[in-house]
């Protein structure tokens, strides 16, 4: 500095102080500019790169997007397409036959289960070719809709229109909630139009998706239709759902961008400056935009160049005031002595060095507060700047990495898990990056797990890099795309997953490969839920996974379909007992006990398998195949396997064909009730009637009891079935004299309703039946699950005063704890023991010892299926209070009870006459 003012003053005393102000003014204002002008130039380089950055992670946000929304729509397609099969396979050829099958309830319980596992779907509706309501997976019967008019009716049946039709978006006006509609046609074999079913998709499920992921303040999420028709948007703007933006510029900038491509516009939401990013759905016509403010990608960026503008403004104003220090003291250099001259240059020195220390320390501060790693190296090769983070993430001492450091000696100072490799990968990519001297990025996964972003940026006088660990961003993508085709629980493969698997298997078997479909249910696995509770449902399902993975082989599939239902996809085996073996394997490891959270828990499995390609080559008939072999195993008594054959669809068919005709039985009047005595030993007379359930079907005559009860039960249309018995059950008793009693049997469905007290109380009042001549009949089945609530059931029952019996004592479980934990009034004595009487030893044991436990209880008891005066003296010598059997009536009539009573033998009687053998002899 002293050198600097001799050389001006020498300067000043040979061309003038005003001609050396000026040379150092223009000196001064020549350094600012070319300091502004790189800080300019380093602020836009890196503006792009922020940009870049940002529209890299927006384009991976969009196909992400586009793929899951295309898989969800995709199933919900797949769930029409399967209705449609459905449907035809039962009949539906014409219009007519649609129409009527359509309208029952079993394709109402259909439809219902069939978006059971799709959120998104709020409905599935069936129309016919007129747009009127048939059948919707609602309550029944469905409301008089018709949609005619709408667009996803009119355009669906518009000649050459495509099969599948998504609509305009609509707000449902009892919830409010908005929905567009997935239409698939339903055609004839001869291309005539039956109908149409529709998907009503719930847009607010699309969107609480939408605010699931990661979003910025600016950013937004939205759907649209390909005619430009909006459908969906996070964050939501419910005016502006429905209207179709086509016509408008931004959408045609929208459209020109696709896949690849970005449009910037302003925003026709906000008004703002934005970037899009929009995607095709593969196989739908619709596109997802993925959409930034542009103030919002800039906001970190604009973050650095504040800070480093600041400094450069800094920097330049202690520029100014040396040159204005030096000026004053050219100014004063005449008035001042030599003494005071020397003491004036000591004291602008000192500030001009206080200034840029200052100056130092806060672009100091701003580099080491950034949150990239930041190296600056000079053409000499020698390090100029290296912020704290940069130390960070590569393991780097502080002390001994300074200004001047030789850029090639950072590899000898990394301290931690980045291993020599990783090292000289960076090293050699950033010599390439230097020779070409052009900006460049790219990212390296290191051996310690670490993902790190590297960008490089030439300058004039060396080059600068930044260095970000984007570890964690990369993880979150990962596990979105991982959310979308593993299940949340098990970490199986969801039924998306699985589809992709089982279509590439089979790929395979059209050339003649052998392919196994196995589909698994867990037996009992419900009760574990109700007795143990959810969570531990939960855990019994992993571990269930678990040993399915063990139980395969590393080429097959394993995939949770949703509950306890799971699949197998067996591929490229050598032969079907192959199949079989892995069922074998499967049913035995699975049913091994487990041991979750103190609780031993035993659950079953059953399995169906279908064969690829001679059970067929299609995914969903071969899902169906061996859906229809699984419920042949359930059937069969479960934990077994069975193959699907082609009379097992034949059955299946049949089957529902009978489940159609028991839902309109008791509409349409088939049903009736028979009654059966229950001869009181003591009176030697009738005590009442137990009243039987028959159906008398139109075409198929009288259908046994066994065959369709348990179809009821399963169906669910025992319940309403059952409080119609009970109804007419009581009604018939009044007809009858007052000391007659009636006995209804309970289903254990009857006992879930949750309302089979009041339906009980109800049946009394209408009826005016005194509640004591009322006997409900349970099986031990019903105390099996959820105990607690059954024992208030019954208490319920008690206190209006009906009788309560347990019907085929001793053939269920635990039958004498029962007994401790509810005063039963009578015992009723499987008629299994009572046909062995006097043939078996054990039968006539347990006879006797039920009769004599009733009695030591104070419990009444019934022996049925009583058939020969042989049984009828057992039992009368045993103590048993009442018999039952076609010894004294076969069930008859409502009408025929009056001549029953008057003609029906008496118990003596029948036990004076000779056994049917000894007749013979005598004859």
């Amino acid at each position: 500095m002293q050198n600097l003012l001799t050389h001006l003053y020498v300067l000043a005393a040979h061309v003038g102080h005003a001609r050396v102000r000026q040379l150092l003014v223009a000196t001064g204002l020549l350094s600012g500019t070319v300091l502004a002008a790189v800080v300019l130039w380093f602020t836009v380089s890196t503006r792009q790169a922020a940009i870049d950055d940002v529209l890299r992670e927006m384009h991976n946000d969009a196909l992400l997007l586009a793929e899951d929304q295309d898989r969800l729509l995709l199933a919900a397609d797949g769930v029409q397409r399967g209705l449609i099969e459905t449907m035809r396979g039962i009949g539906a050829y014409s219009a007519d036959t649609y129409a009527q099958i359509a309208r029952t309830g079993a394709i109402q319980q259909d439809l219902h289960h069939r978006i059971a596992g799709l959120p998104y779907v709020a409905a599935l509706l069936l129309f016919d070719r007129h747009g009127a309501l048939l059948n919707l997976s609602g309550e029944l019967p469905p409301p008089p809709i018709s949609d005619q008019d709408r667009d996803f009716t009119r355009d669906v049946q518009a000649a050459g229109a495509p099969d599948l039709f998504i609509s305009a978006p609509s707000r449902d006006r009892s919830s409010g909630r908005w929905h567009f509609y997935l239409s698939r046609r339903f055609d004839a074999a001869d291309g005539q139009s039956l109908g149409y079913v529709v998907s009503t998709i719930d847009i607010d499920y699309f969107e609480r998706f939408f605010a699931r992921l990661p979003l910025t303040g600016g950013g937004g999420y939205a759907l649209y239709r390909r005619d430009g028709m909006l459908l969906a948007r996070y964050p939501a703007a419910d005016t502006l759902v429905g209207k179709n933006y086509a016509a408008t510029p931004n959408f045609a900038r929208m459209v020109a961008a696709l896949d690849g491509g970005v449009a910037r516009q302003n925003g026709r939401f906000d008004g703002k400056d934005r970037l899009i990013v929009p995607r095709t759905m593969p196989h739908f016509p619709l596109i997802i935009s993925v959409s930034d403010t542009m103030e919002t990608v800039l906001a970190p960026w604009r973050t650095h160049a504040n800070i480093l503008v600041g400094t450069t403004v800094l920097l330049e104003l202690g520029m100014i005031a040396g040159v204005l220090l030096l000026l004053g003291h050219l100014r004063n250099e005449e008035r001042l002595r030599a003494a005071e001259k020397a003491q004036t240059q000591a004291e602008e020195r000192e500030r001009a060095a206080g200034a840029l220390h200052t100056q130092q320390q806060r672009f100091d501060t701003a580099a080491q507060n950034m949150q990239q790693g930041l190296l600056m190296v000079g053409n000499d090769g020698n390090i100029l700047v290296a912020n704290r983070r940069f130390h960070e993430l590569w393991g780097l001492p502080i002390d001994r990495i300074v200004p001047g450091t030789p850029y090639d000696q950072l590899v000898g100072h990394v301290r931690g898990n980045v291993s020599q490799h990783d090292l000289e990968v960076i090293h050699n990519r950033r010599t390439e990056m230097i020779a070409r001297n052009v900006r460049s990025s790219f990212m390296w996964e290191l051996s310690d797990g670490r993902t790190i972003a590297i960008t490089h940026h030439p300058m004039e006088d060396g080059w600068l890099a930044t260095y970000e660990d984007v570890t964690e961003r990369r993880a979150a993508e990962a596990k979105i795309a991982h959310l979308a085709q593993y299940d949340a629980l098990t970490d199986l493969p969801n039924r998306v997953l699985f589809r992709d698997a089982l279509e590439h298997a089979l790929s395979y078997s059209r050339r003649g490969h052998l392919l196994a479909l196995h589909c698994l249910d867990l037996d009992q696995f419900k009760a574990v839920n109700d007795t143990l509770g959810h969570p531990i449902g939960d855990r019994l399902l992993q571990a269930v996974a678990v040993r399915l993975r063990k139980g395969v082989r590393d080429t097959d599939t394993v995939a949770r379909l949703g509950g306890d239902e799971f699949a197998i996809v067996q591929s490229s085996i050598d032969a079907p007992h192959e199949a079989t073996m892995l069922a074998n394997r499967l049913i035995e490891m699975v049913s091994a006990p487990y041991e979750i959270d103190g609780h031993q828990i035993v659950v079953g499995v059953s399995i169906g398998i279908a064969y690829a390609p001679m059970d067929g080559t299609d995914a969903d008939v071969l899902l169906k195949d061996a859906d229809l072999a699984l419920y042949r195993s359930k059937l069969d008594g479960r934990g077994m396997y069975r193959l699907f054959h082609s009379a097992m669809d034949t059955e299946m068919q049949a089957r529902r064909l009978l489940e159609l005709d028991l839902r309109q039985a008791l509409p349409l009047g088939q049903l009736e009730l028979l009654y059966q005595p229950l001869i009181d030993l003591n009176t030697q007379a009738a005590g009442g009637f137990e009243a039987l359930l028959r159906w008398s079907h139109p075409d198929r005559g009288m259908i046994p009891p066994d065959r369709f009860i348990p179809l009821a039960e399963e169906i669910g249309v025992i319940v309403p079935i059952g409080e119609w018995v009970l109804r007419q059950a009581c009604l018939a008793a009044t007809s009858w004299p007052d000391h007659l009693r009636v006995s209804v049997n309970l289903s254990p469905a009857q006992f879930k309703s949750r309302d089979l007290v009041g339906a009980v109380a109800g049946a009394l009042r209408d009826s005016g039946l005194d509640s004591d001549r009322l006997e409900l009949e349970i099986t031990e089945t019903v105390m099996l699950h959820d105990t607690a609530t059954t024992l208030a059931t019954l208490h319920g029952l008690r206190k209006l005063g009906v009788r309560i019996a347990m019907d085929d004592f001793g053939t269920g479980y635990s039958s004498l704890s029962y007994l401790r934990r509810f005063p039963f009034d009578r015992l009723k004595i499987d008629q299994s023991f009572v046909r062995e009487l006097g043939r078996q030893r054990d039968c006539d044991a347990i006879v006797r010892a039920v009769i004599a436990l009733g009695r030591d209880l104070g419990m009444a008891t019934t022996a049925e299926g009583v058939e020969t005066p042989e049984q009828l003296r057992t039992l009368a010598q045993a103590g048993c209070s009442d018999i039952q059997g076609y010894l004294f009536s076969r069930p008859i009539r409502l009408h025929e009870i009056p001549d029953m009573l008057r003609s029906m033998p008496t118990a003596s009687s029948l036990l004076r006459e000779p056994a049917p053998e000894q007749a013979a002899a005598a004859d």
